[in-house]
């Protein structure tokens, strides 16, 4: 884990270089990866080329255009979902704890290695924020999301994806004690979060815990929705006509039992 002031940024080649000349920042109340008995884990990267990396870029794409936009990519992976931010947005950098995830980017595109507590940007520095399923594995996602307040422009977006409560299968692997139960466990969503929070390995939001939290860091409500699971692992004959529809019943009141809350948030403009 690297200290709290020091960041390491990777450019067009790919070699690393220090980033110096930052102001010194608060000291962290809890780091992303410095990680307790119960706490969460970090997840791992999507795979390029993925239905659910183009699943989530699609709903991104109905609801906000990123034309000319400096955008971050949160908790970027290896890319994947980067190198598509990068294709609609005027400039794009990912940020990512992991030097292995960046170190597997496909495209030069600039990226640095950090918390997401603790961002190694000016104020105002950036029109868009993304957080692709990744609040979840932060261990202090309030800090995360002040971080991100404190660097949008006044007019900014966070978009975020982050697991639903009410999906009824858990989408992350769980424990009992040391013993792996493994992911999709049913109903384990639903526990109560006092539980909840010692068995799995990510955290999990109801749409009215995000909003408080936003709400509570200063941003404002554009948009909210969900998106059903995009079946990547599994070799269903019916998947193709499945994901069709579901883009429909995204939009139905069944679409409060998505794997997923999507939702855009803006910093008030002055």
């Amino acid at each position: 884990m690297m200290e709290a002031h020091k960041h390491t940024a990777m450019n067009m080649s790919a070699h690393p270089v220090v980033r110096e000349g930052l102001p010194p920042r608060k000291p962290l109340r809890c780091c992303l990866g410095l990680q307790t008995e119960n706490s969460v884990k970090l997840g791992g990267p999507a795979s390029y080329g993925s239905y659910a990396v183009a699943k989530r870029i699609g709903k991104l794409d109905q609801t906000l255009s990123l034309l000319g936009m400096r955008v971050l990519d949160l908790g970027c992976g290896n890319g994947s979902y980067t190198s598509e931010l990068a294709r609609r947005a005027g400039c794009v950098i990912g940020l990512d704890i992991q030097m292995s995830n960046l170190q597997a980017f496909r495209k030069p595109i600039t990226r640095v290695q950090g918390v997401g507590e603790n961002l190694p940007f000016a104020p105002e520095s950036f029109e868009a924020v993304t957080m692709i399923e990744v609040l979840e594995h932060a261990e202090c996602d309030k800090d995360v999301l002040s971080e991100c307040f404190r660097i949008l422009r006044p007019g900014g977006f966070l978009i975020l994806f982050v697991p639903n409560k009410l999906y009824p299968m858990e989408s992350h692997p769980c424990h009992v004690g040391r013993v792996s139960i493994g992911h999709n466990v049913p109903f384990a969503s639903w526990l109560p979060e006092s539980i909840h929070r010692r068995i799995c390995h990510a955290r999990i939001y109801s749409r009215r815990r995000l909003l408080s939290m936003a709400c509570r860091a200063g941003f404002q409500i554009r948009n909210l929705g969900y998106i059903f699971p995009p079946l990547d692992s599994f070799p269903l004959p019916f998947k193709h006509a499945y994901r069709r529809l579901a883009w429909r019943l995204e939009e139905t009141p069944l679409g409060m039992f998505g794997v997923s809350i999507f939702s855009v948030f803006e910093k008030p403009k002055r």
